[in-house]
């Protein structure tokens, strides 16, 4: 069996991580898989560097009949070919009625938004042989569309458990010049509307004016997060020097591992992965009780649920998140808890679903 992950996205995302790690554990397990992506995107530059062969899309700007004919002939290579974000797949299934030798075609929704009408009769439709839920919502959303219900699977995101350990060491406050002794909550999430910063900063800003005989920072990870907006927002709330602006970041156990309390305020999620990580790093986490992780995230059990889009709940939830830094009980339910989403076992389910596919 001969595999291709495939995305679009020139970003790094929790989808194109998945896409990655998918491609690395099948090969590990013995199966061949390579990456379709974009010529020297985030990606790419990662694959190569786990030794797993990457192809290119003839192009993306545009989508001619020469460039499906093109990409038809890579597709034709393969047994199995597994999309990672609408736009690819879009690509993949036009190129697949010019293939000689069509691949079973997957593909894995993440985002829990409606599909429209002219992607329901065409895409996931016709030539798409598996659509894959990431969490048990958008399973739910699905299951009863026309022609998606008969199809549909629900295979988790998975957390690189050895990567995310409790255990790794971190320079990350020497590098900042952060006091050993400040309390330090972390947000990982690009910049955006949709992962709720502009609730972060002003619930943050409350909770520093309530501890102004404490060392407070917070630390902000992703992509955009030291672009003009961000910086404007931090300077509105008057956060300047208490707020770190981190920008994208590959070391991303190193920054949870400084980490006391983790935050993450998004105002819609497929699965969270980055929250996810947090409590595979024994984090006390307050997070947004929204999407795919009001399946896993149990209040005060393994972490602090809060409603999304509130400044107040927020708030509220920080000042928990503090009185229970040393809650051995509740980090050890969020390791637990992360251990479900092995990425080990998720390679494997994926990988009995393609053979099931193949059968």
């Amino acid at each position: 069996m001969k595999i291709l992950q495939v995305t679009t996205a020139r970003g790094w995302s929790g989808g194109t991580e998945q896409c990655l790690l998918l491609a690395k554990y099948m090969n590990e397990l013995g199966y061949e898989t390579d990456i379709l992506t974009l010529k020297g995107c985030e990606l790419d530059e990662r694959a190569k560097k786990l030794g797993i062969k990457t192809v290119y899309f003839p192009n993306t700007k545009k989508f001619s009949l020469r460039e499906a004919k093109e990409l038809a002939e890579i597709l034709e290579n393969y047994d199995v070919v597994n999309t990672h974000i609408s736009k690819a797949h879009w690509f993949v299934w036009v190129a697949s009625f010019f293939t000689g030798k069509r691949p079973k075609i997957v593909y894995t929704r993440r985002v829990p938004y409606s599909l429209s009408n002219v992607s329901l009769f065409t895409k996931y439709n016709v030539h798409t042989d598996a659509v894959l839920a990431v969490s048990p919502e958008i399973f739910e959303n699905l299951k009863n569309v026309p022609f998606i219900r008969r199809k549909l699977h629900y295979v988790p995101s998975g957390v690189e458990l050895d990567r995310f350990s409790p255990g790794i060491e971190s320079t990350i406050r020497e590098k900042f010049g952060i006091p050993e002794d400040a309390i330090v909550l972390t947000n990982v999430g690009n910049f955006s509307e949709v992962k709720g910063q502009h609730i972060l900063l002003p619930a943050f800003k409350k909770f520093v004016e309530s501890y102004r005989d404490r060392s407070v920072y917070l630390l902000l990870a992703g992509r955009d997060t030291q672009g003009e907006k961000a910086l404007s927002m931090i300077k509105e709330y008057e956060l300047e020097g208490k707020v770190i602006p981190l920008g994208f970041r590959r070391d991303v156990p190193q920054v949870l591992k400084t980490t006391d309390l983790f935050v993450f305020p998004s105002l819609n999620e497929g699965i969270a992965g980055s929250l996810l990580q947090a409590m595979a790093m024994k984090k006390i986490v307050v997070a947004s009780y929204v999407g795919g992780i009001k399946s896993y995230l149990k209040h005060m059990e393994n972490g602090i649920a809060v409603e999304s889009g509130s400044v107040d709940s927020l708030y509220q939830g920080l000042l928990k998140g503090l009185e229970n830094l040393n809650n051995e009980d509740m980090k050890e339910n969020a390791r637990r808890t992360a251990k479900k989403f092995d990425i080990k076992n998720v390679t494997e389910k994926t990988l009995q679903l393609y053979k099931e596919l193949l059968r």
